[in-house]
């Protein structure tokens, strides 16, 4: 072959890279991509993913490539792939680590290095199992991988792809041949004469056939997702599947219709949509679950109208329920409690406070019209989707608003908990409380339009963005509000959402199709919908409670109640007849009638042996409760007065005492301070539901600063606690505000530093356990500057301990 024949050949050298936790979601990657693009694939295993920077990496890539210029003899362009496996792509440690890698590639890309990332769910490695059908995830993963080839072609103009041509074994065992080999060229009929053939090529002709560009591959377009004609074994294989779905995404799972595998909207004919939701119908009775069509939509145009929608599958079980929480927070008058009766109670409130006087725990509450304390109500959906609490939503008749607890209960397939916080500045730390207490999966941040945006909405907005809980806006009193001061507020808010610190994507909700939409991204926590309504009109109130009704649930819970018991204690009292009962949430394991369990611990730091007498979880007595569900329990012949928020409920084993801790040491950033923190400096703790003061002790810094970053030790003034490695905190003292996530406890009879795995840490060796980084700072929250963390301040300087 001469240099006049050569020509530009592009030579693809994909790899997979996968840690230990995603070697089976990296073969599967590496066998899709082999049999769908035509490529060979490499499968580099990392025990850390900082360590792709490595040159390790580099030099097994252009290994790789040498081989491919070997088998050609010709000019290449190289083309490089990288394929990152990630666990969970939406943890923090996810996102540290693309994000280096990233950095890493960036320089890389003049030198044609392509970078994927493809992310597992859950650490489950089911991430190809996850879609209806494996044919579509794996075509998905196909169009992924060619459409980023396709656009550097585009790119570079380049002529042809060439496939390395090489014998290695997949990652199933099985030996092949890349490419295969070609067939023989067919043999003439008898027919056709020997002058009908081509020629021969002359001598010292270059022979150019092989380096002719391929015949154009014909792509077929992949067809929307239907359910006519479906065969028994067929709608056999669908029952199976969707059961494994249920079971996957806690008893709630969406199919969609009309639309292809990439997202793509295609859309069905209308006979086959309707066919298709018969057999989605029959489907739910046989699975035991509600149905309910939450979106539909016609594409295409008026003669030749196609219809494309989305349903929602939800168990429906007389025994038990989907339990999620919601803290309601916001500024003081912004209509937080009318907004949580309005919701709850089906009725419109009538501008005089006639709805929030039903939410009120206090006396004294309903006199000042104000929230000092946390209130709880229930608002259940059944599974079809539809209020059990009501009827009908704006109708003011109280005779069809007393639904019972038990009645709750018995009836819905989810019930959703309001947590009613309170919004004025002095009850921050109440505030704080049921942030950190009560676990909620969203927040509501309610913001009125009159008022706007106040300090105590950032101060809120703040613990929000710290704690990693997603939320939605909802801007009321729309109804009197002129526009122009209404326009103002959307703006202001709109513009809050965009800058440094937030980084949400601000959605303004205008019609139902947007409910969908915001629901389905909500969990990432990269959006915040906003929603425009009215207590008094009910404006858009419906909107509200079809995207309550259709949220997704936040932690696998039926993966956490697989492991040892635990309760945290936000709550003790004392029932007549029945004795000292203690209620909280539920984080770990299955609790029963009669369990035996370890209480604690006291002020000395020591557990003692316990025992359920009786278990009600929202009102409605039952003999278990697993993990995710917020229950009461009366303990047998324990006295009031010796059980404390901060208390927990553990698995009794008495060859493993639980300990109780007074020090921890945790990653921190500061939040806001006036001036400068130092060693000896003594914070209010809240982390879940301990609440105590504490002395710092500075490990690499000297003082600290507003939006400073460190590594520090915490020492409890009054009491050990139960602590946990990983679990956020977020500490004050008057104005002063900062938040962390514990890496290390400190032993209290060894006095040494031990890490999640119960190891011993050296001393120098302290600041590097635990998380990556601690919790990011929400920037530009503050009113002096867009450049400092919030404000999360309060004029009480003497609120620091509870005792």
């Amino acid at each position: 072959m001469t240099d006049d024949s050569k020509k530009a050949i592009i030579s693809i050298s994909i790899t997979v890279v996968y840690d230990k936790g995603t070697e089976d979601l990296a073969r599967w990657v590496a066998n899709t991509i082999e049999n769908g693009v035509g490529s060979t694939v490499k499968l580099v295993g990392k025990t850390v993913y900082r360590e792709l920077c490595s040159k390790g990496y580099i030099f097994d890539c252009e290994t790789a490539l040498e081989d491919s210029r070997k088998q050609c003899d010709c000019e290449t362009v190289d083309k490089r792939l990288l394929i990152a496996s990630f666990t969970d792509g939406m943890s923090d440690s996810g996102k540290l680590e693309f994000g280096r890698l990233k950095k890493w590639a960036k320089p890389l890309e003049a030198e044609n290095l392509i970078l994927q990332a493809i992310n597992g769910k859950n650490q489950q490695h089911n991430f190809w199992t996850r879609r209806l059908d494996i044919t579509l995830v794996e075509s998905n993963l196909v169009a992924t991988v060619l459409r980023k080839i396709r656009g550097e072609e585009r790119a570079n103009h380049s002529p042809t792809i060439r496939k390395p041509v090489f014998e290695k074994k997949d990652t199933r065992g099985k030996s092949c041949v890349w490419p295969p080999t070609p067939p023989p060229p067919p043999m003439m009929k008898e027919s056709e004469s020997p002058e009908s053939a081509p020629a021969s090529t002359p001598p010292g002709t270059p022979d150019t056939t092989e380096l002719s560009p391929p015949p154009a591959t014909k792509i077929v377009k992949p067809e929307p997702v239907s359910f006519c004609g479906l065969s028994e074994e067929q709608y056999s294989d669908l029952v199976n599947t969707t059961i494994a779905r249920l079971r996957e995404s806690q008893f709630e799972h969406w199919i969609r219709i009309g639309v292809d595998p990439s997202g793509q909207i295609i859309g069905v004919s209308e006979a086959d949509y309707r066919e298709s939701l018969s057999v989605l119908k029959r489907l739910a009775v046989d699975v035991k679950c509600g149905i309910r069509t939450i979106a539909e939509k016609r594409v295409g145009k008026e003669r030749e109208s196609l219809i494309c929608g989305e349903v929602m599958l939800r168990r429906d079980s007389e025994t038990s329920y989907i339990d999620q929480r919601i803290a309601i927070c916001g500024n003081v008058d912004s209509g937080k409690s009318t907004l949580v009766g309005v919701l709850t109670r089906g009725m419109w409130d009538d501008g005089r406070g006639a709805v929030r006087a039903k939410v009120f725990n206090h006396k004294h509450e309903q006199e000042s019209g104000r929230t000092s304390s946390v209130s709880e109500q229930f608002l259940g959906f059944d599974a079809n989707g539809n209020t059990v609490n009501y009827t009908r939503c704006g109708d003011n008749d109280p005779k069809t608003h007393k639904v019972t607890n038990k009645e709750l209960s018995g009836r819905s397939a989810k019930i959703v908990t309001l947590y009613d916080l309170a919004g004025h500045e002095r009850y921050l730390k109440t505030t704080v409380m049921g942030m950190t207490g009560s676990i909620p999966d969203y927040a509501c941040i309610v913001i009125s339009a009159n008022n706007g945006i106040q300090r105590m909405t950032k101060e809120h907005l703040g613990l929000c963005i710290a704690l990693r809980i997603p939320f939605f806006i909802v801007i009321t009193r729309t109804d009197s509000t002129p526009e122009p001061v209404t326009k103002n507020t959307l703006e202001t808010v709109t513009k809050l959402m965009k800058t440094p610190g937030v980084r949400k994507l601000p959605y303004v909700v205008r019609k139902q199709e947007d409910v969908v939409i915001c629901a389905k991204n909500i969990k990432a926590d990269k959006i915040a919908p906003i929603f425009m309504v009215s207590n008094v009109t009910g404006t858009n109130i419906d909107w509200v409670l079809d995207f309550i009704n259709i949220i997704p649930v936040r932690k696998d819970w039926a993966a956490l109640a697989k492991q040892p018991k635990e309760l945290v204690i936000d709550s003790i009292f004392y029932v007549s007849g029945v004795g000292t009962v203690v209620g909280g949430i539920i984080t770990k394991g299955v609790f029963k009638v009669n369990d035996s369990l370890f209480l604690g611990p006291n002020s000395n730091g020591q557990y003692r042996h316990v025992q359920i007498k009786s278990i009600q979880v929202k009102g409605v007595d039952t003999n278990e409760v697993a993990a995710g569900h917020d229950a009461a329990l009366a303990l047998k012949k324990e006295k009031r007065s010796a059980i404390r928020k901060g208390n927990v409920l553990l698995s009794y084993n008495p060859k493993k005492i639980p300990s109780a801790y007074w020090e921890f040491a945790a990653d921190i950033i500061v939040l806001y301070h006036s001036t400068t923190i130092k060693s000896h400096y003594e914070p209010v703790i809240h982390c879940a539901t301990v609440r105590q003061s504490a002395r710092i002790s500075l490990v690499d810094n000297d003082l600290l600063r507003t939006g400073d970053k460190a590594h520090v030790q915490f020492r409890f003034l009054y009491r050990p606690e139960y602590m946990t490695i990983g679990s956020k905190l977020v500490f004050r003292e008057g104005r002063t505000k900062g938040l962390g996530i514990i890496t290390s406890l400190r032993d209290p009879v060894t006095k040494e530093w031990l890490d999640a795995d119960g190891c011993v840490l050296e001393t120098t060796n302290l600041k590097k356990t635990g998380p990556a980084t601690p919790l990011a700072a929400p920037a530009c929250l503050h009113d002096d500057s867009p450049e400092k963390p919030p404000a999360l301040n309060s004029d009480d300087e003497s609120e620091e301990e509870e005792e």
